[in-house]
């Protein structure tokens, strides 16, 4: 089978999978890795052979940049000591600690092997975290500092892990040498990450203005920008890892100011899809790898003794993060004035949920499968089947373990939403609304049309009842939800109605192509406005 081939049966397995996952109560990770172990035991079914740099290259940007993307940048600043202890030491911890435990356990792993594998499963996976927690109302300021720390922690971990492999390639590296890299590494990479998100930008702004709002090509440039960061910051020597964050904080920043709707939402569809596939694939493959990566360690190690190491390593790495939430969280409050008399101290139920809410996922696999296939002098790169094991196992373990329990956890500690969001959701909409109705009323329709003067009454009217509802439901919110829901639900059903006798219309030729189309897109529309609706309360 050709690559393409090989490619299109990838993205059915993963179809297949996403299929059967909805039907379990276990992680969509899990469902994706384990069908891609019995795929890869099915005789006949292709073994795909990866090659590392072009899989951490495929894989990694857009990943990276989608989280920078999506970071709200307000909220990030406000919670940034939080997240920059969690992003900076709990990763340096963790890559230490994980690194000298796994040298002294297992033989025949090399120092540098083994900081190299403390620094691939440093990073948390937000996409694991945001499945869970986005069910559930939970403290606003919870859900951001896991965001922001699965945003940084994936930049500081994979230069961690970039810097153990440079170390087992040369030798040696010396802390002083780390140190002083890392700043020019990090300052190069952020500086050129946001020139070329910004240069990006304004050949979007210019090609608007002279070819028209073509959707297509602007969502284009926006899927080749993590691409050309990294790329750039790894021909400029500096960390492309951070380029791409730096890019894609400032597309955050700018992309919902400068594009329009329809882009927008196209964008919205495009993105999300894309990185279906690029999760979907990061796990399935990896799956597929399982046999043979078992069959290269198992001749050097036990059943047992690989149990064993993956349950060690997990192990140190789970108390780990749970023994750094405390004191960070703590810690600046008694040593500080200033956060005394200007924070809230955290209650121990969300230090506790933030700890347990450590598992790993896709940018773990992306880096353990980066690691190359053999040494500048031609040996096989010592332990590598090893290592990316051991990130197999800490995925597997942290998903099952922590990703099945911490609903459970949440809900058993009783932990509610602070009302942060729904209180600004309810200025923003008002706000709006009254801005819409000033606007309306300006107008002054020509008397000779009095159709434009009962146009023009009839859309105030509209705003005026909106505002109506607005104001009561800030003051009688759960009555008014209960409304609003009822009457979302009604639509729904309506709108169900509505596209049955459309498309039977269409499948009894009755109607043409050109006439079903615009209409089908229209009640979509309609139909995910009011379900983001549902969603939002």
């Amino acid at each position: 089978m050709s690559a393409f081939e090989h490619s299109l049966l990838l993205l059915l397995a993963i179809a297949a999978l996403s299929v059967i996952a909805g039907l379990l109560p276990v992680p969509r990770p899990i469902v994706y890795v384990l069908g891609g172990v019995g795929f890869g035991y099915l005789p006949g079914f292709p073994r795909i052979e990866l090659n590392p740099n072009f899989f951490f290259v495929c894989f990694l940007p857009p990943l990276l940049f989608s989280d920078g993307w999506l970071m709200p940048l307000r909220e990030f600043r406000r919670a940034r000591r939080s997240i920059l202890l969690l992003a900076t030491g709990l990763v340096v911890l963790t890559t230490l600690v994980v690194g000298f435990v796994a040298h002294a356990v297992i033989p025949g792993l090399p120092l540098a092997m083994a900081f190299a594998l403390g620094a691939v499963i440093s990073p948390t996976d937000a996409v694991a975290v945001e499945a869970i927690t986005g069910r559930l109302q939970v403290p606003t300021r919870v859900t951001i500092v896991l965001k922001g720390e699965s945003l940084m922690n994936d930049a500081t971990g994979l230069v961690a892990f970039k810097f153990a492999l440079a170390a087992m390639a040369i030798g040696s590296v010396s802390a002083r040498d780390i140190t002083t890299t890392f700043l020019l590494l990090a300052i190069g990479g952020l500086a050129l990450g946001t020139l070329i998100s910004f240069a990006v930008g304004k050949l979007r702004d210019v090609l608007q203005h002279v070819g028209g709002e073509d959707r297509f090509v602007e969502i284009t440039l926006s899927l080749l920008t993590p691409y050309a960061a990294y790329l750039a910051g790894e021909a400029a020597h500096v960390s492309g890892i951070l380029a791409v964050v730096a890019a894609g904080l400032y597309a955050g920043w700018r992309d919902p100011l400068r594009m329009n709707a329809d882009t927008r939402q196209l964008a919205w569809s495009v993105w999300s899809t894309v990185l279906f596939w690029l999760n979907g694939l990061a796990f399935v493959l990896l799956g597929l790898q399982f046999p043979h990566l078992l069959a290269a360690v198992g001749s050097d190690y036990t059943w047992s003794q690989l149990v064993g190491y993956a349950g060690l390593v997990a192990g140190v790495a789970i108390v780990l993060r749970i023994a750094w939430f405390f004191p960070g969280a703590y810690l600046p409050f008694v040593f500080s004035r200033r956060v005394r008399t200007t924070e809230v101290r955290p209650p121990w139920r969300t230090i506790l949920v933030g700890g347990w809410a450590g598992m790993r996922g896709t940018v773990t696999l992306a880096a353990a499968l980066s690691i190359p296939l053999a040494l500048q002098n031609g040996q096989p790169y010592p332990a590598r089947g090893l290592v990316i094991f051991l990130s197999f196992a800490v995925i597997a373990i942290t998903l099952l373990l922590q990703g099945t329990t911490l609903e459970w956890l949440i809900k058993q500690l009783g932990l509610r939403g602070d009302g942060l969001r729904e209180r600004e959701e309810q200025m923003a909409r008002t706000a709006a609304v009254q801005a819409g109705l000033q606007a309306l009323r300006e107008f002054s329709p020509p008397a000779s049309r009095p159709e434009h003067a009962a146009s023009l009454g009839h859309v105030i009217s509209e705003y005026e009842q909106r505002l109506a509802e607005l104001v009561e439901e800030g003051s009688k919110r759960s009555n008014a939800h209960e409304r609003r829901e009822s009457e979302r639900r009604y639509r729904l059903a309506a709108l169900q109605a509505e596209r049955r006798t459309v498309n039977d219309l269409w499948r009894q030729r009755k109607i043409m192509d050109e006439v079903h189309r615009p209409l089908q897109h229209l009640l979509d529309h309609e139909e995910r406005m009011l379900r983001a609706e549902g969603r939002s309360r």
